[in-house]
């Protein structure tokens, strides 16, 4: 095969997948784009989720939250408490109910006062569901979406490829006195150069998730040190806030300088109490930094630090702050998903040009930039 030959194979491959996969990739990745601020626009749909003042993380009311919720709702399973990075935000509680449904509970972070309960369905939920895995069962729909980690790749490789000194383009604004079709083509080259960082890492993190979905998963966290004992309870009747309070002073004896962001009430018998939160390791969730407590007597059963996961597991908990960008607040948000709407554009723009060029209105000469090489090889395919 000789290079231009070569040349006009992955230019085809790049506008075939462009064509085939358009609509479901402009679908993915608008619902992807609209969930990274999607728990935002929660905020501003839901009172409850808006704290009345700035908490500093050692002041907030674990205790006095967890005596409102035991007196407000008695005969709910408390699965967890959970504070948000950004201070604007309630704090969050997770409860099942006697009839087995999931509710949202949101107290304020400087008293406890019950703030109100809200449906465990919401806005961030419908956007990450849709995103990730179509509304459809997980195991059925994360594959297919994690999946177009692979065509996205190979279209990004293609691009490379029939763009000739790309790195000439990145300054060159799209012809607007040109047709339609000119002027999208050289928008989506121009989106496609500077989105082509961010194309990738969507690509490599949605790969991970396939791969774990293929059986892949990171092993889990080190398990308590010590055990409890066998005692036929979940969390003691008598445990109150004030002993929640106390289980948070324990772990931050264990784990100095921890920010508590989860709190993880015992789900069977014999379980810990699981205090999680930010400690120094970078790229992890919260859950990567834990403190085990007895909830009986209270005492410190083991703990763990990201810096100490192995490799597998570092790499599993960076792919969530990096597909979603929430490593750097707002900040790393707003720049995810700016990015984000370029590279739906890229999408759109790719069934466009490629629904023009088959109506033979355009020129393979006018079609690309100078330098491209691309006019050329389509001259010989067309003779």
């Amino acid at each position: 095969m000789n290079k231009k030959s070569r040349d006009l194979f992955w230019y085809k491959t790049h506008s075939w997948l462009g064509l085939k996969l358009s609509l479901f990739l402009t679908f993915i990745l608008m619902t992807g784009t609209i969930a990274v601020f999607s728990l935002e626009i929660d905020w501003l749909l839901t009172p409850e989720m808006r704290s009345k003042e700035y908490v500093p993380p050692e002041q907030v009311a674990w205790g006095a939250s967890f005596d409102s919720v035991t007196e407000e709702y008695s005969d709910y399973d408390l699965v967890g408490l959970f504070r948000f990075p950004e201070s604007w935000f309630s704090l969050h509680g997770i409860a099942i109910t006697p009839w087995q449904e999931s509710v949202r509970l949101w107290l304020d972070p400087l008293d406890g006062e019950f703030l109100g309960a809200t449906s465990w369905y919401s806005v961030q939920r419908f956007f990450r569901s849709m995103h990730r895995n179509l509304m459809m069962p997980e195991r059925t729909g994360t594959p297919i979406v994690s999946f177009m980690a692979v065509p996205l790749t190979i279209s990004l490789i293609a691009g490379f490829i029939i763009y000739k000194k790309f790195w000439t383009g990145f300054f060159k604004l799209p012809r607007f006195d040109r047709k339609l079709r000119v002027w999208v083509g050289d928008f989506h080259r121009l989106a496609g150069l500077w989105v082509s960082w961010f194309i990738a890492l969507m690509a490599i993190t949605s790969l991970w998730y396939f791969l774990e979905e293929l059986g892949g998963n990171s092993p889990p966290f080190p398990p308590p040190a010590a055990r409890v004992e066998d005692r036929q309870y979940s969390l003691p009747e008598n445990f109150t806030g004030t002993d929640l309070d106390e289980a948070v002073v324990r772990a931050l004896e264990e784990l100095p300088g921890l920010q508590v962001r989860r709190i993880l009430f015992p789900s069977f018998y014999g379980d810990p109490l699981i205090i999680q939160g930010d400690l120094t390791a970078s790229l992890v969730r919260p859950r990567a930094n834990g403190v085990y407590i007895d909830p009986l007597n209270l005492e410190t059963l083991g703990s763990y630090r990201g810096e100490d996961l192995n490799f597998h597991t570092r790499i599993s908990e960076a792919a969530d702050p990096l597909h979603f960008g929430n490593f750097g607040g707002i900040t790393s948000k707003f720049i995810w998903f700016i990015f984000g709407l370029f590279m739906t554009s890229m999408a759109l723009t790719g069934a466009v040009i490629y629904t023009k060029r088959l109506s033979g209105k355009i020129k393979p000469a006018e079609e690309y930039p100078p330098g491209s090489g691309l006019a050329a090889a389509e001259d010989i395919q067309l003779s």
